[in-house]
């Protein structure tokens, strides 16, 4: 009697579940633990490949940034080196009006177009390299590159300031010269 009713019960238990099915407790057949795991390992390709992407991408855009932001050095260190070659020339027309015995020295320190010259064409060849070189470059040597430029940037921006000393100094000594000039016609 007692095993009786336990395989009666047993019978039932099987009758509940008569055929396993996806999120169901029981015993599975061999089919459903493959689709299962099918799933799983496609659910965890599909994470890895979108992961891969998303990297991918993310390199490709902060390389794009490097190279956006190599560029924009370059125009700006070649609108600054413009700018000194402009102020440079305004500074040497200042020197006009002082008499020779002062400006003399002053005149020998703005000879540095040469030295424009040679920075603007050290630019051109930071460009070629950037035409050359970007699509090939490792994000290190793209780094490298800017740091090259914004070192340039940083010692004209010195020469620049320098630039700005000289223009006051050669204000206040026009101002001083004319002033000298006045008293001395009656």
């Amino acid at each position: 009697m007692f095993r009786s009713a336990q395989s009666q019960q047993n019978q039932t238990k099987q009758t509940v579940y008569p055929t396993s099915r996806f999120g169901q407790t029981g015993r599975q057949s061999p089919g459903a633990i493959r689709i299962e795991s099918y799933l799983i390992i496609a659910a965890v390709c599909l994470v890895l490949a979108s992961l891969a992407l998303w990297l991918r991408e993310r390199g490709l855009r902060s390389r794009q940034n490097a190279i956006r932001a190599l560029l924009d050095s370059a125009d700006l260190l070649e609108s600054r080196l413009q700018q000194c070659r402009e102020r440079m020339q305004h500074l040497r027309d200042m020197l006009t009006v002082l008499p020779e015995e002062m400006s003399a020295r002053a005149d020998s320190a703005l000879q540095a177009d040469a030295k424009v010259q040679a920075a603007l064409k050290d630019l051109l060849a930071h460009r070629i390299w950037i035409q050359q070189h970007t699509a090939t470059a490792t994000m290190q040597e793209l780094a490298d590159a800017q740091r090259a430029l914004d070192q340039s940037g940083a010692t004209l921006q010195a020469q620049l300031d320098r630039l700005a000393t000289i223009s006051t100094d050669l204000q206040r000594a026009q101002a001083e010269a004319r002033s000298v000039k006045r008293p001395a016609t009656p």
